[in-house]
């Protein structure tokens, strides 16, 4: 069960900062070091200087001093100003993926930790570094910067009819434009009715949490360390809450693939991989890059994946011959279990290591990186879909890590949130 909340949120005051596009980032985990001196530059109130302090790149494990000096000093200085009324927040974004525009209508709110429960379904492992790097973050900041991004499916739409009636007619509080093209626009909701329907809708519903795995362990560890100390939360906006939001499947999201790149094997022979593979997958040769795309697309209900070797330089789909139950594997599966594990020795804790696997969206950059030389092979994935990642997560499953890329990501810095604690 989803008990949500609205909350005074904090946001960006426009006469402080300009324009908002130079203030919002990617998430932490997605920003590279290139991306982190960008946001630096673009703005000294960008929120990279809370989600990702340059004091981690000096010590990478910084309890974050600065990052929670500046959250205080901006809300005392006004750069972030408390919203006059509890709300819920409509995001809506719009977006581009081969060739055609999508939309999804989302819903920011405070999740209650200690009701979710069972009702808070994850679908990947999680890695004690990230959690502990978040978790310093926490305790320094005392808030969120961001959010969440959670998933449940409704096929009467009834949240998204209340936000498109509350919406109706009003020009977006906030609209931005991403790196990567999409707008990502933002109302605040503030009507009780509305509200009580909205949360009256949600209260049944199971959350599967898309993006954000470690940073919600992170917030159930910050809560269990705030009551253990014998503090009390002071208001809505506390410990026992965190910033989420929320997205239903029915109304479609999208999810792209992750594709794995391969380097470092002491002793890799394409030729006689290929021919080690032949009993479990069928192999073909392709003429082209955009031979593969489209075979791939064609292939999406099986378990098919593309491979391009740095050796030959040819490109080949793999289609896997046998299913191992009635139910289709999730390629990932069966990519680390196999192709990776099996054939090549790339086994779990090598990939828990980050041992000879880089991860890439993009599958043209995948192609060019094995040509120039820093990789050994690329295999290219077809995306996992969301009732897949349901399914598997309501078995009490949990999938590889970059099994799943949702996209667009959710922006950090359109809503803060902080916290209000009786010590």
């Amino acid at each position: 069960m989803a008990f949500l909340y609205p909350f005074r949120g904090l946001r960006y005051n426009r006469e402080a900062v300009g324009d908002f596009n130079k203030v919002v980032t990617q998430p932490y985990d997605k920003t590279t070091p290139e991306m982190q001196d960008d946001y630096y530059r673009r703005s000294p109130y960008n929120a990279v200087r809370i989600t990702l302090n340059r004091e981690k790149t000096q010590d990478s494990e910084t309890l974050y001093p600065d990052a929670g000096s500046t959250f205080g000093h901006w809300i005392e200085t006004k750069v972030l100003i408390r919203d006059p009324q509890p709300s819920m927040y409509a995001y809506y974004q719009e977006y581009i993926v081969d060739g055609q525009i999508r939309a999804q209508r989302g819903l920011v709110a405070l999740l209650d930790l200690e009701k979710a429960g069972s009702g808070i379904i994850p679908h990947e492992h999680t890695l004690a570094a990230p959690k502990q790097d978040r978790l310093r973050l926490m305790r320094s900041t005392e808030g969120n910067e961001d959010f969440i991004y959670m998933l449940y499916a409704d096929e009467k739409l009834a949240v998204n009819r209340v936000l498109d009636q509350s919406i109706s007619g009003k020009q977006a509080e906030i609209e931005v434009t991403d790196e990567y093209g999409a707008t990502h626009r933002i109302w605040a909701i503030t009507d009780s009715v509305a509200l009580d329907q909205i949360q009256k809708a949600m209260e049944s519903k199971d959350l599967f949490i898309a993006d954000g795995h470690h940073r919600f362990e992170t917030s159930m560890n910050f809560m269990h360390e705030c009551k253990g100390r014998g503090w009390k939360p002071a208001a809505v906006e506390s410990f026992d809450k965190r910033m989420v939001t929320c997205f239903n499947t029915s109304d479609g999201v999208t999810i792209l693939p992750t594709h794995r790149l391969i380097r470092d094997l002491p002793v890799f022979d394409a030729d006689r991989f290929l021919a080690g593979i032949g009993d479990l997958f069928a192999v073909e040769q392709l003429p082209s890059e955009s031979a593969l795309w489209e075979q791939m697309k064609k292939g999406e209900r099986e378990n098919v994946f593309g491979f391009y070797p740095a050796g030959l330089r040819k490109f080949y789909i793999l289609r896997l011959k046998t299913h191992s139950g009635s139910e289709r594997q999730l390629d990932v599966s069966v990519l680390h279990s196999l192709l990776l594990e099996r054939f090549l020795g790339i086994d779990a804790a090598k990939l828990a290591s980050q041992a000879h696997v880089d991860y890439v969206r993009e599958r043209d950059q995948c192609i060019r990186m094995v040509d120039e030389g820093g990789y050994q092979a690329a295999f290219l994935l077809n995306p996992t879909t969301a009732e897949q990642m349901q399914q598997i997560a309501s078995s009490g499953q949990r999938m590889p890590q970059k099994s799943t890329d949702f996209f667009p990501k959710l922006l950090t810095g359109l809503v803060f949130m902080r916290m209000n604690i009786e010590r």
